[in-house]
């Protein structure tokens, strides 16, 4: 629920993002004509954006999943119906003559009921809301949210969330819109459709669409949202990482909520450990026995990167407090094939210097329990075995060390001081590569089990990733079929990593490129070369700063690469 707000809330502070304000003053122009009792026009324009930017939403999907349709030839469109626009308002005359011959105005009359005359009228605000919605859907950190994160795990949920998005959008533009209507509807050289304002109007619509079909767009937006004092963005980013990234409950707020996280409604007692194998630094253990002692379970999986950022603090924690009656358990539920295997979490664990006890939960019986849905996740559970804290996502160090002491019952300056989360909203999003979710791909043919060789695209919009060469796509991984074998991938970031693997982990080395931006290679990555051996994580760059990359790897045969990851 609290999530259908934030969404709502989002599509609301659209309408404010540094992208969308400059066509403000376009859309009122728009809405306005010489009949001042003409109400419908606002709406219209509400109504076909909202419109647009739910089929835009669906035909992305749809498209990239199945057809193969890079999602530029989508904003290529909108950029050209915007030239369009602007084009009408250039040419008022010639637009009116066009729009005769080709029967739109016949249409519209039987579309909207209105007359002859009027009916010509409303044409202007349909393909206003139409083309708008691919640039209205840009701008916004939460719908990226919805596309990358909640559509493809669930069609009904991401649906919903986007209606709320889009109604948040349409009553926000129709304030918008219905106010500047009442600053300047008396000017009679506004609503003039011959007049210079409609030119000046249709002249910034032709800019944009220049800027939308360029890809100009975004890069411009994330420049303004960086140098302003405050951005409606940062402000929306901060309400979605308080929901998904970096999600707190307390105590108090358990015994309503616990009946999402843990399955069992109307208790707040923390459910027994379940299907647990392969311990490390410990003995099997149960909850049941450790009354008497404050607990933190601790969900991760070793190829996560947002998990590997914040393991030295929970083990910082254990240090500090296991001689004060405090126990940390690691659950490592596995994401990929490889991660079930004990050698690799063993080896994990070494790797990591990690001396609290840790145990596998390969068929998510412990997870499942805990109605658990986050890597990493904390549920801090108190010494009569209820859950009192739990917290999803990177962050807030500090307060769960806080909440550590309060349960302790003891106060110390804190080991774990506040730290930064390294995430940018503008950043390209976690992207798997396997045939179950993989997103944002462009090139031929498209992508499906079993091997084909692919050609390259020859243009990489930001996000987008293409092949080259023969490879083999499973449900969870790619795999290089020959030592050619190519992935460019266009990010937007400062830290790229890949999960990789090698057969029987031997190593073998992946050829490692890097164009624009101000990156340098990752800490896996040594004169061009990344040795790929064991499953893990790797770091391909480091970024110096936030910027756009284009990574190129070159991968021998045999090497599995499974996602791509990103930090701020």
């Amino acid at each position: 629920m609290l999530l259908l707000l934030i969404t709502f809330i989002a599509g609301i502070l659209t309408v404010l993002a540094p992208c969308v304000l400059p066509l403000l003053p376009v859309i009122v122009g728009g809405s306005l004509t010489s009949d001042d009792n003409d109400k419908k026009r606002p709406y219209i324009i509400a109504g076909s954006l909202m419109a647009s930017i739910i089929v835009f939403t669906l035909v992305l999907k749809v498209s990239t999943a199945l057809i193969n349709l890079p999602p530029s030839v989508l904003t290529d469109f909108s950029g050209g119906l915007v030239i369009a626009l602007g084009l009408a308002s250039l040419f008022p005359s010639q637009w009116e003559e066009l729009l005769g011959r080709l029967g739109w105005q016949a249409a519209a009359q039987r579309f909207l009921g209105s007359s002859q005359n009027n009916a010509s009228e409303y044409v202007g605000p349909v393909l206003i809301g139409v083309a708008l919605g691919p640039v209205f859907s840009t701008c916004s950190p939460t719908y990226a949210f919805i596309l990358a994160s909640v559509l493809p795990r669930s069609f009904g949920s991401g649906f919903i969330y986007l209606i709320s998005y889009c109604i948040g959008i349409g009553v926000s533009l129709l304030a918008a819109v219905i106010l500047g209507k009442r600053i300047i509807k008396k000017a009679n050289w506004v609503i003039d459709t011959h007049g210079p304002f409609r030119r000046i109007c249709g002249g910034i619509f032709v800019l944009i669409g220049i800027v939308i079909i360029t890809g100009r767009l975004l890069p411009a937006e994330i420049w303004v949202a960086n140098h302003l004092p405050f951005s409606e963005t940062r402000l929306e980013q901060r309400l979605l990482n308080s929901q998904v990234t970096n999600k707190r409950i307390t105590s108090t707020e358990t015994s309503t909520q616990d009946s999402s996280l843990f399955n069992v409604p109307g208790k707040i007692l923390a459910p027994e450990l379940t299907g647990l194998t392969s311990w490390e630094n410990s003995q099997p253990l149960k909850l049941a026995d450790l009354k008497g002692k404050v607990v933190l379970v601790d969900f991760w999986t070793y190829s996560c990167v947002n998990c590997l950022r914040a393991i030295p603090y929970v083990e910082k924690w254990y240090e500090t407090y296991k001689d004060k009656g405090f126990v940390v358990i690691g659950v490592h539920t596995p994401e990929f094939a490889f991660e079930h295997l004990p050698d690799n979490v063993a080896s994990a664990v070494k790797a990591h210097r990690l001396t609290y006890p840790i145990a596998q939960d390969n068929d998510y019986g412990t997870w499942n329990a805990f109605g658990n849905n986050s890597w990493p996740a904390d549920y801090l559970i108190d010494r009569e075995g209820n859950v009192r804290d739990v917290h999803l996502g990177e962050g807030d160090y500090d307060k769960s060390e806080r909440s550590i002491q309060a349960l302790l019952g003891t106060k110390t300056p804190l080991k774990t001081p506040a730290a930064a989360v390294p995430f940018n909203r503008n950043q390209t999003p976690e992207t798997y590569l396997g045939s179950e979710r993989a997103a944002n791909f462009v090139g031929s043919p498209g992508l499906a089990d079993g091997s084909a060789t692919y050609q390259p695209a020859t243009k990489l919009e930001v996000n987008n990733w293409t092949l080259g060469g023969n490879w083999q796509q499973a449900a969870q991984n790619i795999t290089s079929g020959e030592s050619t074998s190519t992935l460019t991938f266009h990010t937007r970031a400062k830290d790229v990593y890949v999960v990789a693997s090698s057969p029987n982990n031997q190593p073998q080395s992946v050829g490692v490129q890097l164009a624009g931006g101000q990156n340098s290679y990752g800490k896996d990555v040594s004169n061009g070369q990344m040795t790929v051996a064991e499953s893990r994580l790797y770091h391909v760059v480091y970024g110096k700063a936030f910027s756009e990359s284009t990574v190129t790897l070159t991968v021998p045969s045999g090497v599995s690469l499974y996602a791509f990851t990103f930090g701020g």
